[in-house]
């Protein structure tokens, strides 16, 4: 194997396509990336998929690579389920971190796991261990288990056993924590201010639980920490401070560490392509994602060929690399042998029970629930946007009025915009009188103070329900004498869970 091609297998790159056709294997020859991720654009139905799949497969065979080929996708369940259009759609984290049960998180991972291991997947990038300690955070926020490390180290371990007795491999992320900042690495590169002690004793908590519950790969941050020195101002992902003294070293982590896409923003706008694959090796890494432009790609493996030809690399690095892929196809194929998943058949059932068992009513002091026959409903939806880039959220109406309209309650149904101005808000209150009620549905709140506005202005007209399907910090800026569900999230599943609460007034059932 020459230098060029060892580099290749550290890299995982991209398909353009929706098929493993002859120009993909032609690629896939002349650069031979150790991994291949997956996305929306690569996705239609699960024939489809199924196909595209073997397809690779196949051809990696063919090019006599190791078996199993690393296929990966970010398949983390609510925001970010790219197979929700194919199987059922799997709560997010900050839905199962509602029960704090690790009981949740284990069916959550398992129900995961079941699913790609049927596509023949056998790693997802997930699951997210960033603590959201951020609630403006554009790009975490739904994807974190919750703002506790406690809790979110153990629901993520408990989330990788799941994964694992399904027979998947999974990429805990983003190390060192991504939950505290302001910015979107696909976008910017984020600055966070926390101290090394603050970082240990908060952030870095739920990954030294995922290292101990057997994760298979770590994913470093784009972030960088001004207040911590020996990263001498890189990101982390590219810091050998950070992927070999504290997490290779300090942690005693001996797994593969792959970095983040270096095509998002936080990396791409700030080096070149051929001194990005140079930090990312000399900083430790053994896996580099960069999964979209072939171009891009290759300048990345030229830099670092010519690093170890001028001597700034060891070959020896290199090979350690290769060594610990191995090992990760290596696990790959046990998790395999060993898989129980959950049967297809039970699927549907099992997704139903996990989100039933996520959405809380969390306030009724007003005693507005169950909902009555008796009374005339208002029903104001927000209309469910794609928020970041790590994110594929739907665009369509919620059809939670057709579940209500079916359970014979008397109700109207009107969308909004996710931040109503002021002459929305005072055409909904003048046409009030026709409701003795209103159920009003919130996504991000917090950020989006138009619908704030417009929760305080009904609730001095008519009673208000709320149901909050997005972030929970919604929950403490609604009106103290609303009723409050708690939902994270917009799957049908989701939405039969919250008509249920509204028209029980239980969140157990």
């Amino acid at each position: 194997m020459n230098l060029e091609h060892k580099i290749a297998r550290m890299c995982v790159t991209g398909l353009p396509a929706k098929a493993a056709d002859s120009a993909f294997e032609e690629r896939l020859g002349a650069l031979p990336s150790g991994g291949l991720g997956l996305f929306p654009h690569n996705m239609d139905n699960e024939y489809q998929l199924r196909r595209l799949v073997h397809g690779v497969t196949a051809a990696a065979d063919r090019l006599g690579f190791t078996s199993p080929y690393l296929l990966s996708i970010d398949e983390e369940g609510g925001s970010l389920a790219n197979l929700k259009r194919i199987f059922p759609h799997v709560p997010g984290n900050r839905a199962v971190g509602l029960t704090g049960d690790p009981a949740a998180a284990f069916l959550q991972g398992k129900l995961i796991g079941s699913q790609l291991a049927a596509l023949g997947i056998p790693m997802s990038w997930a699951p997210v261990l960033d603590v959201n300690t951020n609630i403006l955070n554009p790009v975490v926020g739904v994807r974190s288990y919750g703002e506790e490390p406690a809790v979110v180290a153990k629901l993520g371990a408990a989330f990788i056993k799941g994964m694992h007795e399904a027979g998947v491999a999974v990429t805990a992320k983003h190390f060192p924590g991504h939950g505290q900042v302001d910015g979107d690495s696909h976008v910017e590169l984020p600055v966070c201010g926390l101290t090394l002690e603050k970082l240990m004793s908060g952030p870095v908590i739920p990954f030294a639980a995922a290292i101990a519950a057997g994760c298979d790969a770590i994913m470093m941050a784009h972030i960088v920490f001004p207040e911590i020195p020996e990263a001498e101002g890189l990101p982390a992902s590219l810091s050998p401070y950070f992927v070999t003294d504290l997490l290779r070293n300090e942690l005693g982590y001996q797994g593969v560490i792959c970095t983040d896409d270096v095509e998002m923003g936080a990396i791409r706008n700030t080096y070149e392509p051929e001194l990005i694959g140079e930090l990312a090796v000399t900083a430790g890494n053994d896996m580099i994602l960069m999964c979209h432009t072939p171009e891009f790609q290759d300048r990345v493996i030229r830099g670092i060929a010519e690093a170890v030809r001028e001597g700034r690399i060891a070959e020896a690095r290199i090979d350690e690399s290769l060594q610990r892929i191995d090992r990760l196809q290596e696990r790959m194929l046990l998790h395999s042998r060993h898989a129980s998943p959950v049967p297809r058949a039970e699927w549907d059932s099992r997704t139903a029970e996990l989100t039933r068992s996520t959405v809380k009513l969390q306030r009724d002091p007003r005693q507005l629930l169950p909902l009555s026959a008796e009374l005339r409903y208002l029903l104001l939806l927000p209309q469910p946007e794609r928020l970041t880039l790590a994110d594929n959220t739907d665009s369509k109406d919620l059809e939670l009025g057709a579940l209500l309209g079916d359970r014979g309650f008397n109700l109207s149904v009107q969308y909004i915009a996710n931040n109503p101005a002021s002459g929305m808000i005072n055409e909904i209150i003048a046409g009030l009188e026709e409701c003795d009620a209103v159920i009003l549905g919130t996504w991000n709140a917090h950020i989006f103070s138009g619908q704030l506005d417009l929760a305080e202005a009904i609730n001095r007209e008519k009673p208000l329900i709320t149901a909050v399907l997005r972030n929970p910090y919604d929950a403490e800026r609604l009106p103290s004498a609303a009723s409050v569900i708690l939902v994270c999230g917009t799957s049908v599943y989701s939405l039969e869970s919250l008509a249920d609460v509204l028209t029980t007034g239980r969140t157990t059932l």
